[in-house]
């Protein structure tokens, strides 16, 4: 059977390549700062072939959207990014955070996969999935072999399996509370390193910012990242579950900024969002009651917070339009 690609690009489909088309470009600039400051060998192999992956990807989706007659977004370009600037991170903290960013992008594209039906973007978002499994492998390979990954708690088996007897075991936010389950404990671990993540980028980025209106709302961020952190650690020792610490330790003293403030910003928000996103999923997956109204409340906070950083794009002009739909209306009106 051939499959022709005359169709247009659906609105998911333009939604999804525009997106990907900011990230890659902002991937760009960062690991090109990696590459250009990475000292470990094994650590630069993995840096590179990210950075090929992303320009790759670059170059797929400028041709996609040309051929569809859609004008190619600005993102982010060899301005935003100074490659003579010093080290920000050891080494070792690449490693987290591509590990971290390898994870959004496996369920950002297989999400995206599913929503596109031209042939051309679905062999692209394919690729994409291939391509971040390998990044994901190299760097999983990596950690393991350096003694810095950081597994999830153990738990040891049940002789066997039980079934819920009465409505107690939803919990209460108030009294007792049961043990934590594997799936609890999987949300709570997972939140817990992106918000490490995310403090330790926030810490850093806000030592070398220009704008004093951007460093105080990333500073906002730290703190909110730290407690957050804080609440997922302590739900997880409650039950004498071990938790990662802080890695801000990874940071180093530079006051010299290899990014623009924009960048940083943008960055940020991206975070935000695929916080918001795991925030929900682990919401709807938890069954303790106390962890699901935690995670509402954290919602709302980081929502809020969300839309602060949106304002101070749009204050800035840095917030790029992504196609919008036709305002029939407006058309209808004007002078004929």
């Amino acid at each position: 059977m051939t499959i022709h690609n005359h169709a247009p690009l659906s609105s998911t489909e333009v939604g999804s390549l525009w997106s990907q088309y900011q990230n890659d470009s902002l991937a760009i600039c960062m690991l090109s700062h990696f590459l250009q400051t990475v000292k470990d060998e094994d650590v630069r192999e993995v840096v590179k072939f990210a950075l090929t992956v992303a320009q790759s990807n670059l170059t797929q989706i400028t041709s996609i959207l040309a051929g569809s007659q859609y004008p190619i977004p600005k993102g982010f370009t060899q301005d935003d990014v100074n490659l003579n600037a010093p080290k920000m991170f050891l080494d070792t903290f690449y490693l987290y955070y591509l590990k971290h960013m390898a994870r959004l992008g496996l369920a950002a594209y297989s999400l995206s996969l599913s929503f596109s039906a031209r042939a051309d973007v679905r062999r692209f978002y394919q690729t994409c999935l291939n391509s971040s499994v390998e990044i994901d492998q190299r760097i999983t390979t990596n950690m393991l072999s350096k003694g810095v990954y950081i597994r999830a708690p153990y738990i040891s088996p049940a002789e066997k399996i039980e079934f819920v007897e009465d409505s107690s075991y939803l919990g209460s936010f108030f009294g007792k509370k049961r043990l934590l389950n594997v799936i609890e404990i999987g949300n709570l671990f997972t939140n817990l390193q992106a918000n490490i993540i995310g403090e330790a980028l926030m810490t850093a980025f806000s030592q070398i910012v220009s704008s004093e209106a951007v460093r105080e709302y990333l500073l906002r961020g730290k703190e909110i990242a730290a407690k957050h952190a804080s609440l997922f650690a302590t739900s997880l020792r409650d039950c004498d579950l071990p938790a990662p610490s802080p890695i801000n330790t990874m940071i180093t003293t530079s006051t010299a900024s290899p990014f623009s403030d924009k960048l940083i910003l943008f960055h940020v928000t991206v975070m935000i969002a695929a916080g918001i996103g795991n925030y929900g999923l682990a919401m709807s997956t938890s069954q303790r009651m106390d962890l699901t109204i935690d995670y509402a409340r954290l919602l709302t906070e980081i929502g809020l917070y969300a839309e602060d950083g949106a304002n101070l794009m749009i204050a800035n002009k840095w917030l790029e339009e992504p196609p919008q739909a036709i305002n029939r209306t407006e058309l209808a009106l004007s002078p004929k």
